[in-house]
């Protein structure tokens, strides 16, 4: 019958065989060999129906594909015209891990859950590479985003039907362990700017004229990214409304601007402290002249100053500074603050352009000293003042 293939006789030396020949999915010819015995024969005529089964539904394929030349293939047809740069290094980052890891070579066919579970337990460890290179452990995040990127892959060659059914479909996503946040105490928030005044006479930096100061401040106070700011315009500051609009965020790389992540990555954040608001009017006119248009941290010719110089000074404050922490504990120490100044949850996850205020709060309100006093603070304070008004009516009845 059309589409079975045919069941022949073959003689190979002594041996004897029923042989199925048929066309896969992809009109590559395909051979299949029983023992010329009853059994054989029977064996031979079930398969052929199989055959059939799989052509009809489409996934009778043969792929020469591995994981790793798959999951290459995948992504350079279906990703790199579709993300940002950004996005991009992080998928390309975990197939880093991929390519030279022991599944690398494994038929995309062959694959199976228990390989990938062994593969994530592994990642979580010391391990050591096909190529003998040793690697430190990933992080919980880290090895999400490679289970991300085989469920993507994944299914999509289902989709295609390069294969018939999905090993990532009997792996567990992998529970990202959520790090209590960092952030600066009172005392050092002075010693960083007091190292900020010793840089301003570092050798490396008589040249520049930007203001280190107002830069740090502004991720201190506004909780906004690195980025965010680098890409931030005169235009975008409104003095009289005390806000400065966030639309856009500096690339790593040279002068690529991109949007940000989510839609709620634009926002407006307002400009709470007078000190700063201040601070920003005079950087304005530093120059005598009052600048409208460009960005506030712009270079010697007329762009953004650069990712890597702001990490670099960032490294020489912590220096003089004698600290260590993430130029990201700016971001934290902000969401913090506000949290601890009583500002809800669903503002302060505005202000910092979360897509989720769920977001915010595991991240964050862990992190609150006197947490739970304050609630019950609250309703003790709740609870005294339904006890007088019931006191209250009592006596006026």
């Amino acid at each position: 019958m059309y589409g079975q293939g045919t069941i022949g006789y073959e003689k190979i030396g002594k041996y004897e065989y029923y042989t199925l020949q048929y066309y896969d999915n992809n009109g590559k010819k395909q051979k299949k060999r029983f023992p010329h015995t009853r059994e054989g024969e029977r064996n031979a005529k079930k398969y052929q129906k199989e055959v059939q089964k799989k052509k009809s539904e489409g996934t009778m394929v043969t792929s020469t594909h591995t994981v790793a030349t798959w999951t290459s293939d995948f992504i350079n047809t279906y990703k790199i015209g579709s993300l940002k740069k950004s996005s991009l290094e992080r998928i390309l980052q975990s197939f880093n891990i991929i390519e030279v890891s022991p599944i690398a070579n494994v038929p995309l066919d062959k694959l199976n859950g228990a390989v990938v579970q062994n593969f994530y337990n592994m990642l979580g460890e010391a391990w050591t590479d096909k190529n003998g290179k040793e690697h430190r452990h990933l992080s919980s995040s880290s090895i999400s985003k490679v289970h991300k990127l085989l469920v993507s892959a994944y299914k999509k060659a289902v989709q295609l039907r390069m294969i018939s059914l999905n090993p990532m479909d009997t792996v567990d996503p992998v529970k990202v362990r959520t790090k209590e946040m960092s952030v600066f105490t009172w005392r050092e928030v002075g010693r960083i700017f007091r190292a900020i005044r010793k840089y301003d006479s570092y050798k490396f930096n008589n040249s520049q004229r930007y203001d280190y100061r107002l830069l740090f401040m502004m991720l201190l106070e506004t909780g906004c990214r690195v980025g965010e700011l680098l890409a931030l315009r005169w235009e975008d500051i409104s003095f009289s409304t005390r806000e400065i609009y966030i639309h856009t965020t500096k690339a790593r790389d040279g002068q690529e601007f991109n949007d940000p992540k989510t839609k709620s990555g634009n926002r407006h954040v307002p400009i709470i402290f007078d000190k700063l608001l201040e601070m920003l009017k005079d950087y304005r006119k530093k120059s005598g002249i009052i600048k409208m248009t460009g960005y506030v941290f712009e270079n010697k010719s007329g762009g953004a100053i650069s990712y890597q110089r702001v990490f670099l000074t960032w490294q020489r404050v912590c220096e003089l500074a004698g600290i260590r922490k993430n130029i990201h504990t700016f971001r934290h120490t902000a969401a913090t603050y506000l949290l601890e100044r009583g500002v809800p949850v669903a503002e302060v996850s505005r202000i910092l352009g979360h897509a989720d205020a769920t977001i915010t709060y595991k991240m964050y309100v862990h992190s609150i000293p006197n947490y739970n006093q304050r609630i019950i603070d609250q309703f003790r304070q709740k609870n005294k003042k339904e006890s007088k008004h019931t006191q209250k009516h009592t006596q006026k009845n």
